[in-house]
């Protein structure tokens, strides 16, 4: 893919996942300089929640898809990393639970596009399994209500070089997953809800 057109599609997806909390917290502001005391508990329970959303979410940005000198110390802290950003995603009411086995936290710029793709195919909550084995890794998900057919298909499509009718820059993970694989010299296949990386 075309280094232009995979970060227009990086910084449309990322865009996209951030601009909605900065308008929450650029309103309450607003509100706030009107000086309205009735209204600075609801304010400030806004601006908490949107500023913590952001901060989250801007970090797993960051170590995803900055420079590959941007590193995390260890498996503690890629896990914590991926979980708080997992914790901003959905309903509260369904939450995604992160289980990662992995022996190095060296290999986080395949394993975080790969949490955040495989995270948009829970629709409501579940559980996302990243395993390190001795020939691949595993990134399955499972979950009591039923998952995104559509956005599986689509990953399958892509993956395969095909192209898709949905907006594409949902999927500026995976391809961008892709090229790193690729770089690799490595392969990426999708089993049923299981993401694997071979090689």
């Amino acid at each position: 893919m075309d280094s232009i057109f995979l970060s227009e599609l990086l910084v449309t997806r990322l865009s996209h996942d951030i601009i909605g909390n900065i308008g929450a917290v650029a309103n309450a502001v607003e509100l706030l300089n009107e000086g309205d005391e009735d209204d600075k508990e609801d304010i400030s329970n806004i601006l908490n929640y949107s500023s913590s959303v952001l901060s989250k979410r801007l970090k797993f940005f960051r170590l995803c898809f900055g420079l590959s000198n941007t590193s995390v110390k260890d498996l503690n802290e890629l896990y914590e990393i991926c979980n708080n950003y997992l914790s901003t995603i959905g309903n509260p009411n369904y939450p995604i639970n992160l289980e990662i086995k992995l022996s190095t936290h060296k290999i986080h710029k395949f394993i975080m596009p790969a949490i955040m793709l495989m995270a948009d195919v829970l629709v409501k909550g579940g559980k996302l399994i990243v395993n390190q084995l001795d020939d691949h890794l595993s990134i399955s998900i499972t979950s009591s209500h039923p998952l995104n057919a559509s956005k599986l298909a689509n990953i399958s499509k892509i993956i395969n070089g095909l192209d898709i009718d949905e907006n594409i820059s949902s999927f500026a993970p995976l391809y961008y997953l892709i090229t790193y694989v690729n770089e690799a010299n490595a392969k990426i296949r999708l089993n049923g809800s299981e993401l694997i990386i071979e090689g």
